[in-house]
């Protein structure tokens, strides 16, 4: 246990961070995050700048940007590994380019310890910072004990009697004829208890068991070799033990004996251990890290090459894990990155190595496996396992699913770098194949995979040019015929052809790109309402999907305000239409962004109503404008009994609340007749329009025929 006065030492002690970026915002921006006012953040603008810091300053820290004009990142850090004064302080490299393996790598091998890409995630970058602050504070703690070791040698070399280290003299015999009190304190005896014993009392043993030699220890100590500091288990006088580091010398002049000189090591061990976890632990979750799988991986690998048999690499990536970030908080987050941490451990053998790599993102390492297909029935109980709900505590329960990708050796490589690559080419085809799977690396995926990345960087290119287009979608009262809404649906055409939007839109939500993409469908449906003023009647809406990353943006109701007042659109002509899982976050937040745009007279609506989250508390606590029934309830509204129920509890319930409600994917005459009889207020759907182009919006008829929406009698 530290004393109150090392504690208040540290306490004192102002941690230093070295920031380095050739870019003033960006030094700016990375004060914002990291400044605390308990730390002392050093700016340096240049390579040559940041060194001449580092030899005038005692740094605990250093973010170091890789792109620098005249001296960049890595030749910074080469020079400071050849420097004895900075060569152990930890470098952070910043990157906005080079993002990736060959990158990660080039940067470990100049002397990193960690690498993070730009634009920077605040809540990584503080936990990271912090942890390796903890690591420096702890190196410190380290580096106090041996000065305070090595102080006590010398000083009790001179003083044998005052020494901190235990000094037994003994004869040729191995009789103990000499303790000093700092020996008796740590054996926890009197000077009659050991004077006149036999050493062998001790009972000094090495951490590994030597070769039986009648006396070992009085065997070393009789031997005539230059003193050693080495370790072993020392035994007190009331039997129990302690780790200690010793050295036996002869006894200079005429005297016939040894002297062992010893010191109880048992906390600085610890300490060092604690340290050797920290390097190889996940600070969230207990499972390895990255250093650790590498180790666990290459010494599979090395098992297998002289044992045979296989080793199986499993890439693990939670499905829409940013979604519970987003709505439901991080601090969920972690609880539920946690969860799954044991849940996998509780999969596989004890000796598998089960690591996160940061995320959402884990990997196993099944060594010893006799076929590879035995990686396949692991992939299944963890899926499987992972499907039962989390709960996560103040009665939330989460369900979430899992992409898994399957490489094994030798089949898929022979190497740690191929082995990591194609078990990641697997699990992006497990994502593309629909996710909730498990995929198994085979050589055409490289194919499919080069495909998907140009897929997204056209994608990319087509948010850069506002590619996309809006077709809209009729909305028809039921009991009138009139049109009184249309929803925008985004349309994407690349090379020629068409891309379903349930290709494209996740890449937009995973790449970060949605909130841009929906600022420009919000201004582009609003303008095209506008356009429509003397075609469509003004009680006409138009309908705007919102997504979870949008509607988490910080800026959403201001521009929406800020688009509405542009155009100068009424804005009771605006509905917003958001999914279960957004309003499933009840946090102030939440409550205060919906409060301020049904302020500003917007309309609001859940879409897919019943195909997400069970709890209906929100539609009481949110001043919502109606629901929208998912189209797989009204697929087989006409023959099965259960989706007509259910399309009939949600009606009944949304009007009991004050709420419309709205079909989707009505397409057949039958289908409008029961959702007539049942009261539904609108319907949308093939069976009125299929999604048209805005040009041809002028032309839709205001209202339907009456033998559209006319009730037919029963057959």
């Amino acid at each position: 246990m530290n004393s109150p006065d090392q504690r208040l030492g540290e306490a004192d002690h102002r941690q230093t961070i070295l920031l380095v970026d050739d870019r003033p915002e960006n030094l700016a921006s990375l004060e914002a995050i990291l400044d605390d006012g308990r730390r002392t953040l050093l700016c340096a603008t240049s390579g040559e700048q940041a060194l001449q810091m580092l030899l005038s300053n005692e740094v605990a820290l250093m973010l170091l940007d890789v792109q620098m004009p005249v001296m960049n990142g890595y030749e910074v850090a080469r020079l400071m590994r050849s420097n004895r004064k900075t060569r152990g302080i930890p470098i952070i490299f910043i990157t906005a380019i080079e993002r990736d393996e060959a990158a990660a790598i080039r940067g470990y091998q100049a002397g990193a310890i960690d690498y993070i890409t730009k634009p920077v995630n605040s809540v990584v970058l503080q936990s990271k910072v912090a942890l390796f602050l903890e690591l420096d504070m702890a190196r410190r703690r380290l580096q106090q004990a041996y000065v305070r070791l090595d102080n006590t040698k010398a000083y009790y070399e001179s003083m044998l009697n005052a020494a901190g280290e235990g000094v037994i003299g003994v004869d040729r015999q191995g009789t103990i004829k000499f303790v000093n009190p700092a020996a008796l304190a740590m054996l926890g005896a009197s000077p009659a208890e050991v004077i006149g014993c036999h050493v062998s009392q001790l009972e000094v043993a090495r951490p590994e068991p030597a070769q039986d030699d009648g006396d070992p220890l009085r065997q070393q100590l009789l031997q005539s070799v230059s003193p050693a500091l080495e370790e072993g288990w020392f035994r007190r006088i009331d039997g129990s033990r302690f780790l200690a580091s010793f050295c036996r010398s002869a006894l200079a002049g005429k005297v016939d004996g040894e002297v062992l000189v010893f010191q109880d090591i048992t906390e600085r061990r610890a300490l060092e251990e604690e340290l050797r976890q920290q390097t190889v632990t996940d600070f969230l979750t207990g499972l390895g890290n990255r250093n650790a799988f590498k180790s666990a991986l290459n010494a599979a690998l090395d098992h297998c090459r002289r044992t045979g048999g296989h080793v199986a690499l499993m890439f693990i990536d939670l499905d829409h894990f940013k979604r519970i970030n987003d709505n439901l908080g991080h601090e969920v987050g972690d609880r539920l990155l946690k969860a799954v941490a044991l849940r996998l451990r509780e999969q596989v053998r004890a000796y598998d190595m089960v690591a996160r790599l940061g995320g959402d993102e884990f990997t196993i390492v099944l060594g010893d496996l006799e076929f590879p297909d035995d990686a396949g029935t692991v992939a299944c109980k963890i899926l499987n396992e992972l499907r039962r709900p989390f709960a996560l505590g103040d009665n939330l329960e989460v369900v979430v699913s899992a992409s898994i990708g399957i490489a094994t050796f030798p089949l898929c490589g022979e190497d740690t770098e191929t082995l990591m690559r194609t078990a990641d080419v697997a699990m992006y085809q497990a994502k593309r194949d629909g996710r909730n799977l498990h995929a198994f690396y085979v050589p055409e995926m490289n194919a499919r995979g080069r495909g998907a990345l140009l897929l997204e960087q056209a994608l990319r290119q087509a948010v850069e040019n506002e590619s996309f287009v809006l077709h809209y979608q009729p909305q028809i009262d039921l009991r009138t015929g009139c049109l009184v809404g249309l929803e925008g649906l985004m349309r994407w055409s690349h090379d020629g052809r068409a891309i379903e939007p349930s290709v494209f839109v996740p890449m937009l939500e995973d790449n970060g790109l949605m909130v841009r993409v929906g600022q420009w469908l919000f201004a582009t449906g609003c303008r095209q309402r506008l356009a429509w003023e003397a075609a469509l009647p003004k009680d006409c809406t138009i309908a705007l999907n919102v997504s979870a990353r949008q509607f988490a943006d910080k800026f959403l109701v201001q521009a929406v305000h800020r688009v509405i007042n542009q155009l100068q659109l009424p804005p009771e002509q605006l509905e917003l239409e958001l999914t279960e899982s957004i309003l499933m976050s009840t946090s102030d937040t939440t409550r205060a962004v919906l409060a301020a745009l049904k302020t500003m007279g917007i309309r609001l609506s859940v879409d897919d109503f019943g195909t997400g989250y069970s709890s209906l508390a929100y539609l009481k606590q949110f001043p919502l404008d109606s629901l929208k029934i998912d189209r797989q309830f009204i697929m087989n509204l006409t023959t099965s009994d259960k989706d007509a129920a259910i399309a009939t509890s949600i009606i009944q319930l949304a009007h009991n609340l004050g709420l419309k409600v709205v079909a989707e994917g009505v397409e057949r005459a039958e289908q409008v007749d029961m959702l007539q009889q049942m009261g539904c207020d609108i319907a949308q759907g093939y069976y009125f329009s299929r999604p048209i182009p805005a040009d041809a919006v002028p032309g839709f008829p205001v209202r339907q025929p009456q033998e559209k929406v006319r009730p037919r009698p029963a057959p």
